[in-house]
């Protein structure tokens, strides 16, 4: 069942429960104290009918009490003679004596039946019947009293179904209003069940969508900031990150798979040089220079494969090895970098501006060597002869954040290969870094160990207008 078909059930049935139950008990409760009073008036009349026979007692001095036709002629005097309430002279009149025979009536009413308010009246105390007779209600009061050394019981009987007539009514009445009122309550809740879950509907459609694949798909609303607005927002904010999870598992699976390749071809290349000039040399009918070439391509090839596997092993070293942090001089190790690629500087005539704010730093002299030595290396590699690079390093402001920067204006970077210069074996220019005996694994070595010191690594580069590589370290865990 569809969620705002069960709002809309449930607020019909809430209504009609509490509506209806509330109509009952007010109608119930109106003709209740309408009974009671009815009730009252009539024992109140009852007393009034006693009262009056006890007031007229003197009179029964001159009658015989114990004469049945003397008393009934006597209450009848009595009855409508001092009788002067209106209502009680429209009530039905009943005198018995204490045998239960009748003595005295002025009631209309035939009953075939048990008349326990006759059987069972008492002394100073007033018992009250309600019947159903012919469909017409009637209270029945009575008590019985001692008149002279008689015992007479007195019955009054008063037609009581206006009372039980305008509880029906008020029953009709209230259906008919409560028919209206269902039917104005059913639109208006079906109007709002369906505004409040349209938006429901169209996470559902979203949803859809996206399980087929679509996770561009988003939902747009109003802005709104209940309970459905902060669903909605939530919703996408977990597509979106749905999505880029997804973007980013394509991205590992294309680098993952980018290396694979790599490192084939990397390994294929050599091995296919070497075996094809060893294969030379085995046929043994060649000349001195053909055998010196063959043996040259054999011992470079042998040596690139030897610096890949070093490589290599130094790039799985990094993550498994237990480093030796210490407090570090971040100027000497700039110092000892450059000191290590001085001939490759010196070849280009290139000059080093270093311009550092010294401070200490907190870990593995080697690798942050290495890191160093890297970074300037590609900065050599891509400077031409006589430029400049630029090695600054200073704190930003106030902040505890040491930013450390080398630039140099060489040819650049494609923006399309910056996401993936740091995978290992990604070349930009394959051709030309394999001629400077590169193997595409400097970056993915930099990357690593600044993940293994808290280091942030950041390149920035527009291609023929230079590169320029930005370490920054945090005072915390790095800075001493």
């Amino acid at each position: 069942m569809k969620f705002w078909k069960r709002i809309f059930i449930y607020s019909m049935a809430l209504f009609l429960i509490i509506f209806n139950g509330a109509g009952v008990f007010i109608i119930e409760n109106i003709h209740k104290r309408s009974l009671d009073r009815t009730i009252k008036t009539a024992i109140d009349e009852h007393k009034v009918m006693e009262g009056t026979i006890y007031l007229n007692i003197d009179s029964t001095y001159t009658t015989d009490a114990n004469s049945k036709n003397q008393l009934k002629d006597w209450l009848a005097l009595v009855v409508t003679g001092y009788t002067t309430n209106d209502s009680t002279a429209q009530d039905a009149l009943e005198f018995y004596d204490d045998n239960n025979n009748l003595i005295f009536s002025r009631n209309n009413v035939t009953l075939n039946m048990p008349r326990p308010e006759i059987t069972e009246a008492k002394l100073n105390e007033r018992f009250f019947i309600i019947r159903d007779i012919d469909n017409i209600h009637y209270l029945f009061v009575s008590s019985k009293f001692i008149l002279q050394n008689s015992t007479i019981k007195l019955i009054i009987t008063k037609d009581i179904n206006s009372i039980y007539i305008e509880r029906t009514k008020n029953y009709n009445l209230f259906f008919m209003l409560d028919g209206v009122v269902f039917a104005l309550l059913a639109i208006g809740m079906y109007l709002i069940a369906k505004r409040v879950t349209k938006p429901i509907d169209k996470l559902t459609e979203a949803s859809k969508e996206i399980a087929y694949g679509n996770y561009s798909k988003r939902v747009q609303f109003k802005p709104r900031k209940d309970e459905i607005g902060a669903l909605a927002e939530n919703f996408n904010l977990m597509v979106q990150a749905t999505e880029d999870t997804i973007e980013e598992l394509q991205n590992m699976n294309s680098s993952k798979q980018r290396f694979i390749d790599s490192l084939t071809h990397e390994l294929k290349t050599p091995l296919t040089s070497i075996i094809g000039y060893s294969d030379l040399l085995l046929k043994g009918n060649i000349n001195e220079d053909i055998k010196f070439t063959a043996l040259n391509y054999i011992s470079s090839e042998s040596r690139r494969l030897e610096k890949l596997n070093s490589t290599l092993l130094k790039l799985i070293l990094i993550k498994r090895e237990d480093l030796n942090f210490e407090n570090l001089s971040l100027r000497d190790c700039i110092i000892s970098a450059c000191r290590s690629l001085s001939y490759k500087v010196n070849s280009k005539n290139l000059s080093l501006n270093i311009d550092i704010q010294d401070t200490e730093i907190i870990a593995d002299k080697q690798l942050i060597v290495v890191l160093f030595i890297n970074i300037l290396d590609n900065a050599i590699k891509a400077s031409e002869n006589n430029e400049i690079i630029d090695i600054t390093g200073n704190f930003l402001g106030n902040s505890s954040m040491y930013q450390l920067s080398f630039k140099d204006y060489g040819i650049g970077i494609p923006k399309e290969d910056l996401t993936k210069i740091r995978e290992p074996f990604y070349m930009v220019d394959k051709a030309r870094d394999r001629a400077k005996c590169g193997v595409g694994l400097g970056l993915a070595i930099c990357d690593e160990i600044c993940k293994t010191h808290n280091i942030e690594l950041s390149i920035y580069s527009e291609q023929d207008n230079g590169t320029e590589v930005i370490i920054q370290f945090l005072k915390e865990s790095n800075i001493s």
